[in-house]
């Protein structure tokens, strides 16, 4: 709109000046005369040529002002190759520039023709040319250095328009072009995809291509021959999404750009996840790391789905799937069994159930259900039971998965307790209050205190659980919660009561921008940090007398000054809070608070009951629609591990 503004207003002033002359009977001006040859490259040349491997010369047009003579104007030509890395050699391929271009008499725009050997150059290779005339017979109404890039595109087929999802980064999804490799039927490219995704959110900067290959036994990437089917390499891409406190843009990694040891299994989320009938792929699924330049970044790394690429024409299979527990049953042969009822996709055929320890990883409980190597309960839609085995007590989980043709296609995991094997380590305390500051602000609500039952492990002292905090959080609803067969209990680590740890957990309610999670600060940078130099300078919460505190810090603007809010207040924060739609700071009021049932008094839990019931979670989140700022809360630690879903992987 401010274009379309500034536009009309220059043909404003244009048409004043164009009446102004038209109405001067007098017209004293003298026009300038043109001196010298005054010749030049158009402003309009491209800043690229793209050669035709089939042929062995170009022109490029050279114009000049002054047409009155006959002239040979001397060029000069300066070719630079592709920079490489340190200790390999540049390709330079023959190109062949005149020294000199040649006006007739009248002429205003003569050609100059390069010549060049074809097979010299590798695709997409492009070296740096300046093309430059004699300044002497230059002019300022165009260029007398043309800069341009030059090489042979590779052979691309358009083979239509496909989807390119991007779940980690982005979140979101767009279609585009995708391209195969005429010369090289594995490798595949689609055109601008961060542009697609992002529109006019970056900065102009992000890569043309994303180009993909699929690897086959015996191909070499770094250190690693490659010995499996389906595996997938794609090059680096910039995102084009500069990240300001940083000062660079975000790139997309392979795993094995940054670690050359890097196993095959450990690249085996980027990968052919299914293909179509005429041999092309018809998903594909990348497992990037977003980095800075200089190493640092967001290392997303060994999780599925966080890019999904759809080829043109191919329909996915329906391998949905959503479970939730139910509970535990007994045979009468004293079987023990965990029951789920069970939501498939209409494709989700062969499908098998497990259970095992909670921290067991679900992706190598599916391969090697995949494999044969451990023996699984097949179920089918509705209620599931899942064998427990004898010696199984404490923290479990049933492992779904489903396959197709053998292929791990989806994973779904339902966590659980049981101790019928064993003694619950859990043990009330009694009822404490607890000061919500992660989610109520994040509605325009403020810090809501409330009593929640307490409990302590008695096999680790020190360790303590919330039971239900925000499932019982007064004015949530069943529409609310993300499975209401599960309790989502907060644990907290105070073990060590000057290093307490609110590690990231699920809350188990969700409003509508997916399952939220939260965790305190200190816990979130235990992931680039050891516990000691985090608890030396203060990241960690404190246990004082009963009661649990957390620190508080500032948000910082780029030149590390407090950010202000609209009133003049320091911006705070005691933790974080995850959704579908990223991150955001949490606890701005620093009033976080648990008070352990030993320590509450009956003065605070009549207040607590008061502020409780006329909260009513903030009165249905204020009547906000579930609506609020998130770009005033969002934070820079949105680029993050993706999380594992309770429900749903």
């Amino acid at each position: 709109m401010k274009i379309n503004k500034l536009f009309f207003g220059l043909l404003a002033v244009a048409g004043l000046l164009f009446t102004a002359c038209h109405e001067n009977d007098d017209d004293d001006y003298k026009w300038a005369t043109v001196s010298g040859e005054q010749v030049f490259f158009d402003f309009s040349l491209p800043s690229r040529v793209d050669l035709d491997k089939d042929a062995n010369s170009f022109t490029i047009p050279l114009k000049r002002l002054n047409t009155s003579s006959a002239i040979t104007v001397p060029l000069t030509a300066t070719l630079t190759p592709t920079p490489v890395e340190e200790g390999q050699t540049p390709t330079i391929p023959e190109v062949t520039f005149p020294t000199s271009a040649t006006f007739n008499a009248g002429q205003a725009e003569t050609t100059i023709t390069i010549n060049y050997d074809p097979a010299t150059f590798k695709y997409d290779d492009y070296v740096s040319v300046d093309l430059a005339v004699d300044n002497a017979q230059a002019t300022n109404y165009g260029k007398n250095i043309y800069k341009f890039g030059l090489g042979i595109p590779s052979p691309l087929e358009l083979l239509g328009t496909g989807v390119f999802a991007e779940n980690y980064w982005f979140g979101l999804e767009a279609e585009v072009e995708i391209y195969q490799n005429t010369e090289n039927r594995n490798e595949f490219r689609i055109k601008d995809p961060f542009g697609a995704l992002a529109d006019d959110g970056l900065d102009g900067n992000q890569s043309e291509w994303l180009v993909f290959r699929i690897l086959k036994p015996g191909d070499v990437l770094g250190n690693l021959t490659i010995t499996m089917n389906d595996l997938v390499y794609f090059d680096v891409i910039n995102t084009g999404d500069f990240q300001k406190t940083y000062g660079a843009d975000a790139y997309m990694y392979h795993p094995v750009d940054m670690a050359s040891k890097y196993t095959e299994e450990g690249m085996s989320h980027s990968r052919v996840l299914a293909y179509q009938d005429n041999g092309l792929p018809g998903q594909v699924q990348l497992d990037p790391a977003y980095l800075l330049p200089d190493g640092r970044g967001w290392n997303g790394w060994g999780d599925d789905g966080q890019v999904i690429i759809t080829f043109p024409d191919y329909v996915p299979l329906d391998m949905a799937a959503e479970a939730h527990y139910e509970g535990i049953f007994t045979n009468v042969e004293e079987q023990v069994f965990a029951v789920a009822n069970l939501k498939l996709g209409k494709d989700a055929t062969d499908v098998r159930a497990v259970v095992v320890p909670l921290d067991a990883d679900a992706d190598a409980v599916a391969d090697a259900i995949a494999s044969g190597d451990l023996e699984a309960t097949e179920v089918t839609t509705g209620r599931i039971e899942v064998p427990v085995g004898e010696d199984m007590t404490g923290k479990l989980q049933i492992v779904i998965v489903m396959l197709y043709e053998g292929k791990v296609m989806n994973i779904v995991t339902v966590p659980f307790e049981y101790y019928g094997g064993g003694k619950n380590p859990w043990q009330s305390l009694g009822m404490g209050l607890y000061t919500d500051d992660f989610i109520l602000p994040l509605f325009g609500g403020q810090p809501v205190t409330y009593e929640v039952e307490v409990q302590e492990n008695t096999e680790t002292p020190g360790l303590y659980r919330m039971v239900k905090p925000y499932v019982t959080l007064p004015g949530v609803t069943e529409n609310d919660l993300v499975d209401p067969s599960q309790p989502f209990n907060i644990e907290i680590d105070a073990t060590d009561p000057d290093g307490v740890i609110l590690n990231e957990q699920p809350i188990g309610l969700d409003f509508g921008y997916g399952p939220m999670y939260i965790c305190s600060y200190g816990a979130y940078m235990l992931s680039e940090y050891d516990f000691a130099t985090l608890k030396q300078y203060g990241f960690f919460g404190a246990l004082r007398n009963g009661t649990i505190l957390l620190p508080t810090f500032r948000r910082l603007n780029e030149d590390n000054t407090p950010k202000l809010d609209e009133d003049g207040n320091e911006m705070l924060y005691q933790g974080l809070v995850f959704d579908d739609d990223g991150g955001y700071y949490a606890c701005p009021n620093g009033a976080f608070k648990l008070v352990l049932p030993e320590a509450v008094t009956q003065e605070a839990k009549a207040k607590a009951k008061k502020m409780a019931k006329a909260n009513q979670f903030a009165l249905r989140l204020a009547a906000s629609g579930k609506k609020f700022d998130s770009q005033k809360a969002r934070c820079e630690m949105n680029r993050r591990l993706p999380i594992k879903k309770i429900v749903n992987k």
